[in-house]
C-alpha cells in the first residue's frame, strides 16, 4: 500500500512539473513590448521595407507611449528622438531612411527612461536602433604576389 502511494505521489509530482514546462517556454518566447529584434523582422518577412513601415506592420502601437506614461515636462508633448548605434539622428521620420534588413534590434524608451539614458533631447521618448555589423572581409593577395 505504501509503495502504491509513493508511485502515485511521484506521478503527480512529475505531472505537475510537465504541466509547468509549456507555460515557461511560452514566457521565454513572449516578445517584449519595447523591443523588436532582427529575428522577429525576418520571421514576419518585413525585411524589404523601411524600418518605419516594418514597425507599423509588426506592431502598430510600438512607437506610441504606453498608457499612463507621462513626460517630465508638464503639459507639452516633446517629439520622440531616434538614436542609431548610439548617435542622435533626428525624429521618427528618420526610421523611413533605414532598411529593416539592416537592423539588429529596435528598442523604445518611454520618456522618463529616455531622458535618463540619452539626456534632455529625449524627454519625449526615444527609439534606439542597433544596425547589424558587416562581416569583416580580409583582402586576399593575388596569386602573383604569393609566388615571386
Amino acid at each position: 500500500m505504501i509503495r502504491i502511494r509513493s508511485v502515485l505521489a511521484m506521478a503527480l509530482l512529475l505531472g505537475g512539473v510537465a504541466a509547468l514546462a509549456p507555460s515557461q517556454l511560452h514566457a521565454q518566447k513572449k516578445r517584449q513590448r519595447d523591443l523588436v529584434t532582427r529575428d522577429e523582422i525576418v520571421e514576419t518577412g518585413q525585411t524589404q521595407q523601411d524600418l518605419f513601415a516594418a514597425l507599423r506592420a509588426l506592431r502598430p502601437r510600438f512607437l506610441e507611449r504606453p498608457p499612463g506614461v507621462r513626460t517630465i515636462t508638464a503639459g507639452e508633448t516633446k517629439a520622440t528622438a531616434v538614436y542609431v548605434d548610439g548617435k542622435p539622428m533626428g525624429g521618427i521620420e528618420t526610421l523611413q531612411s533605414i532598411m529593416a534588413s539592416t537592423v539588429e534590434e529596435v528598442r523604445y524608451y518611454e520618456p522618463s527612461k529616455a531622458a535618463t539614458e540619452f539626456g534632455p533631447n529625449a524627454e519625449g521618448g526615444a527609439v534606439a536602433v542597433k544596425l547589424t555589423k558587416a562581416p569583416k572581409v580580409t583582402k586576399q593577395q593575388p596569386d602573383s604576389a604569393k609566388n615571386p
